[in-house]
């Protein structure tokens, strides 16, 4: 039975997620690891209705809701702007685009997820600031300082407060609503900035995968690291539903459903979903994953969603309009998706601000 919050809890959830965001200093270790800890189980206890169990008998890299009617909102890559996710949740963008009437819902997108009335899914990719506007002059000052041995510069705490603020909002609503909030794993989801089964180190402005380690080592330790790549580790690939599905990035090439459920077990299916570059995928790769998982949906128009590639307005099509990218770092657009509503892109990718 699905369990919804009194209007103080839900408060003060949203309280939470503001408190993180206006925090003068960084989390306490405490902090992160318990929460870090709680949102690994949240994750690791998920319904297999909806996330079929791995060989391992533990939630897979599928997140199956091709069965189910009910909108949904996509969210691009965060990148470690909490104020997003916090003016996504008192948003209105559901009434505005009329998926539900006056008498049905009038409440924000965090009363929607509370009383089950809606699905929300992020592609990934809550680590490291990539705006351009500002971002890119305290990554440059943060590396030189890293360069000559310090790890924990001014720049670099106040990089990591709205990184931080970002990953334990995701974590609070991922612990609140398991069924309808979800985030995938992106190419930044990475904390130890790996090599390999997947992975690839980061680095954009500057060294921002390196540099990212570095700082949790020395102002946490491993403990810290390693429940933060615990919680990545636990997250899923990739989501379809009856007529759409998303990922971080656009597929490579079409993979069995059975390797994606066991997708820990397939290092180049997790690279495949999470690094595929612009023009690199297999043609028609999105028409057939989506067949492959999705057979009976199955519509010539079914559309595959992503971010990872940056796009300087509100979307691109690719692979002949079937793969929609609608990541824009300067922006905050989400999609928006209702059954029996056919989407378009220009209508329905909207800014919440």
């Amino acid at each position: 039975m699905y369990q919804m919050f009194s209007n103080e809890e839900l408060e003060n959830l949203r309280s939470r997620l503001i408190s993180y965001r206006d925090a003068d200093d960084l989390p306490s270790e405490e902090d992160l690891i318990a929460l870090a800890d709680r949102t690994v189980s949240s994750l690791e206890a998920e319904d297999k209705k909806y996330r079929p169990y791995s060989a391992e008998k533990k939630p897979g890299g599928l997140l199956d809701f091709s069965k189910e009617e009910i909108p949904v909102i996509l969210v691009p890559d965060i990148h470690a702007r909490p104020e997003f996710l916090i003016s996504l949740l008192a948003s209105d963008v559901l009434q505005k685009l009329g998926i539900y009437t006056e008498k049905e819902f009038d409440g924000d997108v965090l009363d929607a997820l509370n009383k089950d009335l809606v699905i929300l899914v992020c592609v990934g990719d809550v680590w490291h600031t990539e705006n351009t506007s500002w971002a890119y002059n305290r990554w440059r000052t943060s590396y030189e300082k890293w360069m000559n041995g310090d790890s924990v510069s001014p720049e670099m705490c106040d990089e990591m407060k709205e990184n931080f603020a970002a990953v334990m909002g995701v974590m609070e609503l991922k612990n609140a609503f398991p069924r309808n909030f979800h985030f995938l794993k992106g190419n930044h989801e990475n904390i130890m900035n790996s090599e390999g089964h997947g992975d690839h180190g980061f680095l954009k402005f500057a060294m921002e995968g390196e540099m990212v380690r570095d700082f949790v080592y020395e102002k946490y330790g491993d403990v810290t690291l390693h429940m933060l790549s615990c919680f990545e580790k636990a997250l899923p690939i990739v989501a379809v539903f009856p007529d759409f599905c998303v990922s971080h990035a656009e597929p490579l090439k079409a993979y069995k459903r059975n390797d994606i459920i066991n997708y820990h077990d397939h290092g180049d299916l997790i690279l495949g979903f999470t690094w595929t570059a612009n023009d690199e995928a297999q043609k028609d790769s999105v028409e057939k994953q989506f067949k492959e998982l999705n057979p009976k949906g199955g519509k010539k128009e079914a559309l595959w969603f992503g971010g990872h590639r940056p796009v300087p307005e509100k979307f691109l099509l690719r692979q002949d309009g079937h793969f929609v990218q609608f990541h824009n770092p300067e922006e905050m657009n989400v999609a928006l998706l209702s059954p029996g509503r056919e989407f378009k892109c220009e209508r329905d990718i909207v800014s919440i601000i």
